[in-house]
């Protein structure tokens, strides 16, 4: 149960911290049911006065043509969206000079560094950065990333307003600065409960602090860094392993297009990790699950290393572009 008052606060932090002006044309892709759609492809459209094109579904040639047609100078996208806009056949016919930030959210396919640089040439100087860390819970955007201090590998600083406490999941003691924890986050944009569900509103809101269930981290800066889901963390021989750490370190090589990664029941080991990819089309005859083992094992921690290897064409995802990981284990 979210809230005008809600919706006002997070709406006007997030075009004040994102820069959208009055002036802009913004790009609105991300379904409007979802919070982030909902925030950018309407209320900052209408608390700023600035002009939306609403896209009711994802297509690379679509993107290309609404940029070029309507100058769009302000999109809030998702990594995997860029790449597939970069592969259109005869894209260099289109002008996309017009767009100046693209703030973008890893998923399936992590935004690195040098994804951000690569848009930036395509577009002819369009800045690309980690968008922010939210939930529908909060309203979203209880992060922002500062477009002249970007921090990469992480997901922003707390937006004004917001405060955060990294707390011990078991005990709710506060961690020290730059440990990971429990991410806890309270704010006028915190929701008032779940509808009709008040054992699951007691667990998650309390005391006004939002217990997300993910894990993270708060350096002194105040730039958050979101490690995971409790829920979806893997237990490999006592060793903790988060599906996104894993992901990040898969999207590193040089034939991989996008990979998930789940745990499954090992008798030795509790669980062991389990990664399901999508091969770059170039390379997808050759590539093979003992070649990625084998580069695993020379690129990330030994219990992190998939034992399993499987590959897709796509990985299940909402309209909004998550991952669906608990399809993978059906």
């Amino acid at each position: 149960m979210l809230s005008y008052r809600n919706a006002l606060f997070k709406t006007g932090i997030t075009a004040d911290c994102n820069d959208v002006r009055g002036d802009d044309v913004l790009l609105a892709i991300a379904p409007i049911y979802h919070i982030a759609g909902m925030l950018m492809g309407i209320n900052a459209t209408i608390y700023t006065g600035c002009t939306s094109v609403l896209l009711f579904r994802f297509d690379p040639l679509a993107v290309l043509q609404a940029i070029d047609r309507y100058k769009v100078t302000w999109w809030y996208g998702m990594a995997p969206m860029n790449v597939a806009v970069m592969q259109v056949p005869g894209a260099d016919r289109f002008e996309l000079g017009s767009l100046r930030l693209n703030p973008t959210t890893s998923f399936g396919i992590t935004l690195t560094e040098p994804l951000a640089e690569q848009w930036r040439v395509f577009t002819g100087g369009a800045r690309c950065y980690e968008a922010a860390y939210g939930l529908s819970e909060t309203h979203t955007c209880d992060t922002f990333m500062p477009s002249d201090a970007v921090r990469w590998g992480c997901h922003g600083k707390l937006a004004p307003g917001v405060q955060c406490r990294i707390v011990d999941p078991d005990t709710g003691l506060e961690r020290p600065v730059g440990e990971a924890g429990e991410i806890t986050l309270r704010s006028p944009g915190n929701f008032k409960g779940y509808w009709n569900k008040p054992e699951a509103t007691a667990s998650t809101l309390r005391d006004g602090w939002v217990h997300t269930g993910d894990m993270g981290r708060l350096d002194a800066d105040g730039y958050l860094t979101f490690m995971g889901r409790f829920k979806e963390m893997i237990k490999v021989s006592g060793y903790s392993v988060f599906p996104e750490e894993v992901e990040t370190l898969l999207i590193r090589h040089p034939g991989i297009a996008a990979a998930a990664v789940i745990g499954v029941p090992d008798p030795a080991k509790g669980e062991v990790v389990k990664a399901v990819i999508v091969p770059r089309a170039e390379a997808r005859a050759e590539l093979s699950a003992e070649a990625i083992i084998a580069w695993s094992r020379e690129n990330m921690s030994a219990y992190k290393v998939p034992r399993y290897i499987e590959f897709r064409d796509s990985l299940p995802a909402t309209g909004a572009g998550k991952v669906l990981r608990r399809l993978l284990k059906s």
